[in-house]
């Protein structure tokens, strides 16, 4: 599971930022307890957290750096035959920041064990790494890294040495080292490779062919699979009946209603969300991964985006661990619900804001002081500002901008 993010000068981060997935004292019972502790305090993890903030504020920038960092763990040994690469997206508006290294990091617990593994990078090399591991609570370096230079204390076995001459400056000692099978490096290599999935649902709808989540050809195959993606069809459209099994032969998805099928543009839009989601949610599901999601309630309903929060949260449903990223708008989840119960939990809410220099700042909403408490409306705090994250524009501001600039054209 994830239990940490930290990254600077990346996009519109420009310090360091934390994105923490370890639940605190304001959680209603939503973490799963983990067996590994801090400070002699057995942790639990979310398995849901939800980014809020004004548009342009760095929401899905947060994303974007948690896919930056993959994409250089899984591609880092291929970058010397790209042409025109970026390695990293620096802050751009800071001429002295944008110079210095990106920064990545993540905690991560894996078979029961905690890792911390991360990374500096600039435009041409990888400026520092490291990988700790506990596996008995206790701290090992596994490997650090400055610039060409690299020290191994002892706990990480294997042809060192032979890893570290093929490792390129501009080239990840993970990558190197996964590429080159070292079974006690891989797990890690691995969670990124396998249990780490980001995505737009509008760029999946966009390039849906090519990046479709369901596949037809395990559709025809898998009886078992079919249904299920058949049955979490019925909840976003009840008039969906299943599949046409001679275009699924055919490698094309259509949907029968009534009995007759309908082609895929043809279908709602929220629809074609939900179908575009669907095999990520399951694959999550059923992996125990980490599914980190922009805009998850783009065209879809704010029920559906409910019961998918709900599917995470649920320890039937989710039994083996997975988590749920994502960034949204949509203020009904924050809303109480009768009972006293809440679809987010408070500490599974973060909120990004942006300051005068442009730079975006990532926190906690269990964090502010006071918190707010367990029976707070957060709905009404956030659409009030209390919390921040929400567009610094005065009722009608809009509406007199537009009526003074055609008063002047």
């Amino acid at each position: 599971m994830l239990l940490n993010f930290r990254l600077a000068n990346v996009l519109s981060l420009r310090d360091e930022q934390q994105l923490s997935l370890i639940a605190t004292d304001l959680n209603g019972g939503s973490a799963r307890p983990l067996p590994i502790r801090d400070a002699g305090k057995r942790l639990a993890a979310l398995p849901v957290v939800a980014i809020y903030g004004a548009n342009a504020s760095g929401k899905t920038n947060v994303l974007s750096g948690l896919e930056l960092m993959r994409r250089a763990v899984l591609e880092s040994v291929s970058w010397f035959s790209e042409s025109d690469l970026d390695r990293r997206v620096a802050f751009a508006l800071d001429d002295a920041v944008a110079a210095m290294p990106s920064y990545f990091e993540v905690d991560l617990e894996i078979d029961g064990i905690r890792y911390t593994y991360g990374f500096e990078i600039d435009d041409d090399r990888v400026r520092g790494e490291w990988l700790h591991a506990y596996p008995r609570g206790r701290r090992q370096v596994w490997f650090d890294r400055a610039e060409d230079e690299f020290q191994f204390p002892g706990s990480l076995k294997g042809d060192r040495q032979d890893l570290v001459r093929k490792t390129r400056p501009d080239a990840l000692f993970l990558t190197v080292a996964a590429e080159w099978n070292n079974e006690q490096l891989l797990p890690v290599f691995e969670w990124f490779r396998i249990n780490l999935r980001v995505l737009s649902p509008a760029r999946q709808l966009r390039n849906f062919r090519r990046h479709s989540s369901v596949s037809p050809f395990r559709l025809v195959r898998n009886k078992d699979y079919r249904d299920r993606v058949t049955r979490l069809l019925t909840v976003a459209d009840q008039g969906i009946t299943g599949f046409d099994s001679h275009a699924l032969e055919d490698g094309e998805i259509q949907f029968l209603h009534a009995g007759k099928p309908l082609r895929f543009d043809q279908e709602s839009l929220g629809t074609r969300t939900w179908f575009a989601l669907l095999g990520h949610l399951i694959r999550a599901l059923d992996r125990g991964a980490v599914l980190v999601v922009d805009e998850l309630d783009a065209s879809l309903h704010p029920t559906l985006v409910a019961e998918i929060i709900r599917m995470f949260d649920d320890p039937e449903v989710n039994r083996a661990g997975a988590q749920l990223i994502f960034t949204t708008h949509d203020a009904t989840l924050l809303r109480p619900l009768p009972g006293g119960d809440r679809i987010l939990d408070r500490d599974a809410i973060w909120m990004t804001d942006k300051d005068a220099s442009g730079a975006t700042e990532l926190y906690a909403v269990s964090g502010l002081q006071p918190p707010p408490r367990k029976d707070e409306n957060l709905e009404r705090g956030y659409l009030t500002g209390r919390y921040g994250g929400t567009p610094r524009v005065a009722p009608g501001e809009l509406a007199r901008g537009f009526a003074e600039a055609a008063g002047e054209s």
